[in-house]
């Protein structure tokens, strides 16, 4: 093969390795995330509510940090 072929073949192959990387560095936990913002408007999913049990403990362990 001559010189400029092989060069050719080493530039592809490296494109493909670089495009390969690109694709696979995102994390499944980042997709679909807001990539948009609103200035003072939260676009996330809504809380959940929290139940009356899980309120007092966190009232509770409140106390605990002031004492």
């Amino acid at each position: 093969m001559s010189e400029p072929k092989r060069r050719k073949w080493a530039v592809l192959a490296c494109c493909l390795v670089a495009g390969t990387i690109a694709l696979a560095g995102c994390r499944s936990e980042e997709r679909n995330r807001i990539l948009q913002f609103e200035e003072g408007t939260y676009l996330g999913k809504p809380d959940q509510k929290l139940g009356d049990e899980k309120i007092d403990e966190l009232r509770h362990r409140a106390r605990m940090q002031q004492g």
